[in-house]
């Protein structure tokens, strides 16, 4: 279990390598309720006018205040979760199927 406030990505990715899996995160289920607020996200986005993809901002944006955890395969969430994806054999994390080579986040030491 991780908190995600440097991002869902980057924090799925840090979970990822230390955990030597890959994670394979559904788009549609981090673009729907209770997830994302759909709405006020895409308003915020069109206000901006300048392309800005909301779904962005959920898979890489930080400061959220949400945890992100894996459970064995079959098992019962508990209330309020939400499955977004699976872990497997592998190494990375994929959205939609494709490998994300970009900023997922947060990163404390670059410099």
């Amino acid at each position: 279990m991780i908190d995600v406030s440097d991002g869902l990505i980057a924090d799925l990715g840090h979970v990822a390598s230390a955990s030597g899996v890959r994670i394979e995160v559904a788009g549609g289920a981090i673009a729907a309720e209770p997830v994302s607020r759909r709405g006020a996200l895409a308003r915020a986005a069109d206000v901006l006018g300048d392309g800005t993809d909301w779904r962005r901002w959920v898979l890489t944006g930080g400061d959220d205040h949400a945890l992100a955890a894996a459970f064995p395969a079959g098992s019962r969430l508990p209330l309020r979760w939400t499955e977004i994806g699976r872990a497997s054999e592998g190494e990375g994390i994929l959205v939609d199927g494709r490998r994300w080579n970009e900023a997922g986040g947060w990163e404390h030491f670059l410099t």
